[in-house]
């Protein structure tokens, strides 16, 4: 059936291979199969699960072309165009959706990078295991295609996508032994959402232990894994450096949200502040101001009712910054209560949060207008098929919760299993965790593409476990001669 036969000098000829196993099926020629072994090397071969994935990329690269867009999208692009940027989004990101639609007139290209990224990554991840894993592999896919948190969220071009899509690379190159192109996709991680920091600190140790001449001696990985890290939290500062973006003060928004949270919670914080003072707010304010969910009362509100914009947080900077730090340090209680109350409803927990986390949290849908000639084909079969599936699937699967307690619970597994792979599944869930955790203390908004990564980690994770290594397969050189 065109399945490649491999000899497997660890076994003896002598000793049986278990029934239905891959050992089986590749010591059994094609002409004697049953018809059940023949279905299981067809099921379970790398090429139907490519090109299934295939398939996949290109019904939704048709689709959805050139890309769904936010507002958020449509004002990167605008600034990748007219070369003036902003810290407030990713200039190296704005900058790939100007020169893309320089190029092209269109998005579309973006668009077909995340794509292959989503597709090819699970099949090289999982690469030639067959037999009833195989079928394990195939069922994996499955699931990963018909998901909306998967391909739903991968159609937006959003910096929480291609973000995913560059973590996603790195761990592939981290399994094909290619650890300098693996740290050139967490740069690129990085570079897209400042946050993808915490998501490479379980990774960049990979990446040392795949360079032999750094595990020679016993402080090398150490110094070598914070340097790398230094680089990562240096690169995208240097970056908005380079290309001249303008400083807004994004970190502002996070200590307003804050110091708000705090007032409403505890309406005694707010006497003698500063802020208070300046914006004249007023206890009754505070109910109509904050939302755990979002920052779009306080910042895009209206000005009548206590409303301010980002360039009074910014002329208050010092203000803010004093009144924040008093807040956080005599009233510690309401903070971290302000704090799981933001970071509940970032996750989807909570009746409060279903109405919201279902209209405005989850899926981005259409493109926002536009005079650029971007428009989205929504009058099509498949178009009107895939956004019925998206809507009727059950809320629970774009919310953050499930797939941080899946990351988790992989991350446990794979820990077990770290002799095998040496680690690698452990680092990946890992990350998705980590990523998802990091947001308890910055979330200052409801919406699942934050945990975009937590949850293409979590397949990544489970792919890495079906394709079950032999044992120091995934290490370097120098683990395997140190083990």
């Amino acid at each position: 059936m065109g399945m490649e036969v491999r000899p497997l000098p660890e076994v003896e000829p002598s000793t049986p291979a278990p029934k239905g196993s891959t050992l089986e099926l590749e010591q059994t020629p094609p002409a004697t199969m049953s018809v059940e072994g023949r279905l299981l090397v067809v099921l379970g071969s790398w090429r139907l699960r490519l090109a299934l994935m295939s398939v996949w990329g290109v019904l939704l690269f048709v689709t959805f072309q050139p890309g769904l867009l936010s507002s958020d999208s449509l004002d990167m692009l605008a600034q990748g165009r007219l070369g003036r940027y902003s810290d407030w989004h990713s200039p190296f990101f704005s900058f790939l959706l100007g020169r893309c639609f320089a190029l092209t007139g269109s998005t579309w290209p973006v668009l077909a990078i995340q794509l292959l990224g989503l597709a090819l990554g699970p099949v090289l991840l999982l690469g030639r295991v067959a037999g009833r894993r195989g079928l394990g592999a195939l069922a994996l896919l499955v699931v990963y295609c018909l998901l909306p948190s998967t391909w739903a969220v991968g159609v937006a071009l959003w910096k929480d996508v291609v973000n995913a899509v560059a973590l996603l690379g790195a761990v592939v190159l981290l399994t094909r032994g290619r650890p300098g192109w693996a740290f050139a996709c967490l740069v690129a991680a990085t570079l897209t959402r400042h946050n993808a920091i915490v998501a490479s600190v379980p990774l960049v140790p990979l990446v040392v232990a795949r360079v032999p001449a750094l595990m020679k001696a016993r402080a090398r990985p150490f110094i070598a894994s914070g340097l790398l890290l230094g680089i990562l939290a240096c690169a995208p500062g240097f970056v908005e450096r380079a290309m001249g973006a303008q400083k807004s003060w994004i970190g502002g928004t996070l200590l307003v949200f804050d110091v708000v949270g705090v007032y409403a919670l505890e309406p005694a914080t707010m006497e003698g502040s500063p802020l208070v003072e300046r914006w004249r707010w007023t206890p009754e304010q505070m109910s109509g101001l904050y939302d755990p969910r979002s920052l779009t009362p306080l910042l895009w509100g209206d000005p009548a009712r206590g409303s301010i914009s980002m360039t009074q947080v910014l002329e208050a900077r010092d203000a803010l910054t004093r009144e924040w730090l008093r807040i956080v340090r005599t009233h510690p209680g309401a903070y971290l209560r302000h704090r799981l109350s933001a970071y509940t409803a970032s996750l989807g927990l909570g009746d409060s949060s279903d109405n919201y986390y279902r209209d405005l949290g989850s899926y981005h849908r259409v493109i926002e207008p536009n005079d650029l000639g971007l428009k989205l084909r929504t009058h099509t079969a498949v178009h009107r098929t895939l956004a019925a599936m998206r809507e009727d699937f059950p809320r629970f699967v774009v919310s953050g919760a499930p797939w941080l307690a899946l990351t988790l619970a992989l991350a446990a597994v794979g820990w077990r299993r770290r002799a095998r792979d040496g680690g690698l599944m452990f680092c990946v869930a890992a990350s998705g965790a980590c990523y998802a955790l990091a947001y308890l203390p910055v979330s200052v908004s409801a919406e699942y593409r934050f945990y975009y990564w937590t949850a293409i980690s979590a397949f990544a994770a489970s792919a890495l476990w079906l394709a079950r290594p032999a044992l120091g397969s995934a290490r370097s050189p120098a683990l395997r001669s140190r083990s």
